[in-house]
């Protein structure tokens, strides 16, 4: 019996690896950091290209940011709940935009069918799903006049709060009038736009100062127990 649960536990380990985005889709799927809190990966599209099919686990809910516009992009799903089987064309997208969706599990690859590359960061948050809405929320980027240095709320439930970051030229970024809750925050503009950081780190350096546009999301539950994997 011991030979063949090792060669199951290893049969299944194959299948986990070869459906690993990071490892089949690695020109698309970038790891920037994972803690007990969240897993936050940029991924990143040229024209017209393609993943093969790889699996996303389940999170109790995932943010995604868009960096820059985009085009459509047609999912194929192999596993999924209530998509199992089917072709999803996801309508274009802007820069600035959000996307808060539920994590469900699913199966799929991927065809861009943009003419021009896209970024996003996708966030998967490994915290207590509180207040978690029905359905996906999605935020569009909104008009900020970026004269003046602001944080501005545009969403906010249970677990998380969306805050919006301008940072007027020559000002330091405005901080968070919620310091103890940690944060992931991404950069929209300037030199350094599709950066992510962990709130840990971003306190730890120097503060930025504009002109800037940021998005952070801080984290208002803790994180599950046993955690997500």
């Amino acid at each position: 019996m011991a030979p063949m649960r090792l060669a199951l536990s290893l049969l299944s380990l194959g299948i986990a690896s070869a459906q690993d985005p990071y490892i089949v889709a690695a020109n698309h799927y970038h790891l920037l950091f994972e803690n007990a809190f969240v897993r936050a990966t940029r991924v990143t599209y040229g024209p017209h290209e393609t993943a093969p099919v790889h699996r996303h686990p389940s999170t109790p809910m995932t943010i995604y940011v868009y960096v820059t516009d985009g085009g459509a992009m047609r999912f194929r799903h192999v596993t999924g709940e209530h998509v199992a089987g089917l072709d999803i064309l996801r309508k274009p997208v802007q820069a600035g935009g959000i996307r808060f969706a539920r994590g469900m599990p699913e199966t799929h690859s991927v065809e861009y069918l943009g003419d021009t590359a896209t970024e996003y960061v996708r966030i998967e948050l490994r915290t207590d799903p509180a207040g978690r809405p029905a359905r996906d929320v999605r935020l569009p980027p909104p008009q900020l006049d970026p004269t003046r240095s602001a944080a501005t709320v545009q969403y906010e439930n249970g677990q998380a709060r969306i805050v919006r970051i301008v940072c007027a030229s020559g000002e330091r970024c405005p901080p968070s009038a919620h310091p103890a809750n940690p944060a992931v925050v991404v950069t929209l503009s300037g030199p350094q736009r599709g950066a992510t950081v962990w709130s840990a780190e971003s306190a730890a350096g120097a503060p930025l100062q504009g002109p800037l546009e940021q998005v952070r999301i801080e984290l208002k539950t803790r994180p599950l127990n046993p955690p997500v994997q």
